[in-house]
């Protein structure tokens, strides 16, 4: 079957977001704040390549909770399978391991819903080295939870899993003696971060699990209880006992604090020894770290003042997003917003980001919200006189709604000219940050840099001041590589380029869909005619080439790994050529928000490891319920080493 008459009268959807575009937007550019022309005529190429045409980093995106495990529903430290995918990383001439973040869970497992900046997933910790002599052999081997696989699970399936064996280990934990290794580390954690932030979490969570984790719920001496302890002067922890006194013990109550304490303190040591392994292999970890945190969460419930919240302590306004050319959606995330004109924001913002950044590097999501952002009212009163909670503002008019592409231009602030007490802005600060632990600041951070909000008068004079501080994550490929005009101001920056990411469909589909000849648009048409002079004039491709999917896509990878940029980006899928997406953004098809993710095998499972099975990299049965992947895994690691072959 014919995929590119060689005529160029060819047709297709451009992309995986740009196929539903829509152009009945309500965002419309205001001239005194957004400009049209390219936001990287400022910005300074990278100069730090070996070669021309070989790119120095070569990142692949990839979450630790998707690969397999041993007796785990989910991917973990230290594990065999762990192992096994780093040692593949390294064949395959990676730099980087990108994940998506590793805070601690909501009940909806989606790793973009933070509780809190500090705190990390406990379910992601090894219960299998616990009964190693390092960790003082706190569990035995019979302990252990069974080794099975099952095709579904749930955060309370989980919770079974690990959190009774977390508890019979610390008891055994408590009984070790002050002078055992594991003893003297676990005193270390809590003396570096107890102040810092987790004497707060502890007492959270402790709270969240005997009265639910949504702490708006609580009772109102319990939700005050943070800056009520400060003002009488007393730990946060008698504030709390002195409230349910007679309700629970304080023996038990302590209990229940340093337990959450030991289960964070494994999370830090397993990390800690996960960094260590990828350092002897030069490979770095670059963490994604989310705008912002759940208004529902420990952060908004210690440190209200550094949160735009109203008297009732919920938000005043929320995040979100304006609509665009590739998503005509009002993205409304709902969290909260920080209050960049209170002290302690500032003092929160640099100790969260010196705290991650002593063993990752950073993709700063959402960059752009850090110079201009929108602020979504939490309650918006409509012309008919009915009030609409934030959630219900972006539902379709015919459901209630003001339309999933409304959007106020009111709503966008100018956050860039906020100043902290020490007299600099947000970029100043991670400038500042990262050069004063002895990194450079463009080695250490990503920005997602696009979207509607990346094309103001504030964020090129972004550009133009700190563009070479900084590498700019573009657009990926399968959005940006039909212009022309695109690809050439793609290339005159500072960038990462990559094929796909956690939320987007594989690059797979995206060749299928460049490649489809039925039932196409105007529009499609002439997306695919550029597509089609692409691959005969950049990719070099033969006519019998251009009739071979497989081809184009093999071809479109390797131009991929030889663009002079600074760091590529792959995932997992589009390395091994598979149709697997991690993250299904909802809008408003039955999920509230765009990270809300529901228990069901469309919009949740991907990120488990019920996907991948073990050895998924070293055997072959590519189809049923235990696929494996080695061809296609020899096949990308074969392509590295040609394109890299005097990289050891």
């Amino acid at each position: 079957m014919k995929i590119f008459p060689i005529n160029n009268s060819v047709q297709t959807r451009c992309s995986a977001r740009t196929f539903r575009r829509r152009t009945d937007v309500n965002f419309t550019e205001k001239p005194d704040v957004f400009e049209k022309k390219n936001v990287y005529d400022n910005a300074v190429s990278f100069q730090g390549l070996n070669a021309k045409g070989v790119v120095r980093q070569r990142g692949l995106l990839f979450h630790i909770t998707s690969l397999p495990a041993h007796r785990s529903y989910c991917g973990q430290f230290g594990d065999e399978q762990t192992t096994k995918f780093i040692k593949w990383l390294n064949d395959a001439k990676q730099t980087h391991w990108i994940m998506s973040p590793l805070n601690a869970l909501e009940d909806n497992l989606c790793p973009y819903s933070s509780v809190g900046r500090f705190s990390r997933n406990k379910f992601i910790v090894n219960l299998n080295k616990l009964t190693g002599k390092e960790y003082g052999k706190i569990l035995k081997p019979k302990e252990l939870p069974d080794d099975i696989t099952v095709p579904e699970f749930t955060f309370e399936m989980l919770e079974k899993q690990k959190s009774p064996r977390f508890e019979l280990a610390f008891s055994r934990f408590q009984k070790l003696p002050e002078t055992a290794s594991i003893k003297k580390e676990y005193n270390k954690f809590l003396k570096e971060n107890d102040d810092l932030w987790l004497d707060d979490y502890a007492n959270y969570d402790v709270l969240s699990k005997k009265f639910g984790s949504y702490w708006l719920n609580w009772d109102k001496s319990l939700q005050t209880a943070p800056e009520d302890a400060r003002k009488e002067g007393i730990t946060l922890q008698d504030k709390i006992l002195n409230v349910l006194e007679g309700k629970i013990s304080r023996e038990e109550y302590q209990n229940k604090v340093d337990l959450y304490k030991f289960e964070q303190f494994l999370y830090d040591k397993q990390y800690n020894e996960l960094t260590k392994e990828l350092d002897k292999k030069g490979i770095r970890i670059l963490q994604d770290l989310p705008i912002g945190v759940s208004y529902g969460g420990v952060d908004v419930w210690g440190k209200k003042n550094i949160f735009l919240l109203g008297n009732d302590f919920k938000p005043s306004k929320v995040s979100g997003c304006p609509p665009e050319k590739a998503y005509p959606y009002t993205q409304c995330w709902g969290q909260a917003l920080y209050d960049y004109d209170s002290p302690d924001f500032w003092k929160y913002q640099e100790a969260s980001i010196r705290q991650l950044l002593k063993n990752t590097d950073l993709r700063l999501d959402h960059f752009v919200g850090y110079i201009n952002r929108a602020e979504i009212p939490s309650t918006l009163k409509t012309t008919d006189g009915r009030t609409l909670q934030f959630y219900e503002i972006f539902r379709p008019i015919e459901e209630g709604g003001l339309g999933t592409n409304y959007f106020d231009n009111n709503w966008v602030k100018n956050i860039y000219d906020k100043k902290s007490p020490k007299g600099e802005n947000i970029v100043e600060l991670f400038v500042r940050v990262a050069k004063e632990l002895g990194k450079k600041p463009e080695e250490t951070y990503i920005l997602e840099d696009f979207g509607p909000l990346g094309k103001t008068k504030l964020y090129k004079e972004f550009h133009k001041k700190f563009g070479k501080n900084f590498t700019s994550q573009q657009i990926p490929i399968g959005m940006d590589i039909c212009d022309p005009k695109n690809r050439k101001k793609m290339l005159q920056s500072n960038v990462a380029i990559l094929t796909g990411n956690h939320d987007l469909p594989p690059l797979r589909e995206f060749v299928d869909k460049l490649t489809d000849n039925t039932k196409l648009s105007r529009r499609d048409k002439t997306a695919q005619k550029k597509f089609a002079k692409f691959c005969q004039e950049e990719l070099k491709l033969t006519p019998e080439e251009m009739q071979d999917k497989n081809a184009i896509y093999e071809n479109l990878l390797k131009w991929h790994y030889t663009m002079d940029v600074k760091q590529v980006q792959t995932t997992l899928q589009d390395a091994l050529g598979i149709y697997f997406r991690p993250n299904i953004p909802g809008f408003w098809n039955g999920m509230y928000d765009k990270f809300l993710m529901k228990t069901t095998p469309e919009a949740l499972l991907p990120y488990w490891s019920r996907v991948f099975p073990k050895d998924f990299l070293s055997r072959d049965n590519q189809g049923g319920i235990n696929p494996g992947y080695k061809k296609l895994a020899d096949k990308f690691t074969q392509m590295m080493k040609e394109l890299y072959p005097k990289e050891k």
